[in-house]
């Protein structure tokens, strides 16, 4: 049986105890999502662990949200789909969450636009990542922050971006990487109200021991809309 996560309760006190970082200068804050994941196994350094986000004006949109890239050509090694924005955590860059945007719809340029209000560091044994973002971090005015009404989410894990046509990569995403009917799955959250969106509610649509190696296997999973 999966662990689960810890209480709801105690992740305001958690966060609140982290270092307050600038946020990306969007202006007034709308909305806040905190994302938690926890994989099986202590996170490693030399692996890649990106968290896609595609916000969408559509209460339900239609169009694909983000998936991972899991055979060649790779194009840029790690998303496809739909997908605007992600934050990848790195122990080599300062500080080691950063909010990336992707400048064109191919996703093969992006560049850095800041940072999550709030994290937790990653310990040396810790399975866990907690970061929270303002909505507005995936806006480029605050104006159109206020037009999305939901938000599109992956959760990546890899143990390289390989780049052409050749090679290979483990990787683990939402759902179930050993089916191929559950590769392009991910989540759709509403952001008009708060709310708790998780691994159960989705029926534990991600298990354990569908990735190769347990550092990047995602067993657990929350995202949480809070309104502020």
């Amino acid at each position: 049986m999966k662990a689960r996560l810890f209480g709801l309760a105690l992740l305001p006190l958690v966060l609140a105890s982290c270092a307050m970082l600038p946020d990306s200068g969007t202006g007034t804050r709308t909305k806040r999502i905190v994302v938690t994941v926890t994989m099986e196994q202590a996170i490693n350094q030399n692996f890649v662990y990106i968290f896609a986000f595609r916000p969408s004006t559509e209460v339900n949109p239609t169009t694909q949200g983000p998936v991972p890239v899991v055979s060649s050509p790779w194009g840029n090694g790690f998303v496809a789909g739909n997908c605007t924005y992600f934050v990848r955590w790195d122990p080599f860059q300062s500080p080691r969450y950063l909010i990336y945007r992707f400048n064109d719809a191919n996703l093969t340029s992006w560049y850095q636009t800041g940072v999550p209000v709030n994290y937790i560091d990653v310990g040396a044994d810790s399975k866990t990542f907690v970061f929270e973002i303002d909505l507005t971090q995936l806006a480029l005015t605050p104006a159109e922050a206020d037009t999305y009404k939901s938000l599109q989410i992956n959760l990546m894990a890899m143990d390289r971006i390989p780049q052409g046509t050749g090679g290979s990569k483990a990787w683990d995403a939402l759902g179930d990487g050993r089916l191929p009917s559950s590769i392009n799955d991910y989540i759709t959250v509403d952001l008009r109200t708060t709310g708790i969106y998780s691994d159960t509610k989705y029926g534990d649509m991600e298990p354990v021991g569908d990735a190769p190696d347990p550092s990047l296997d995602i067993v657990d999973f929350q995202v949480e809309v809070r309104h502020q």
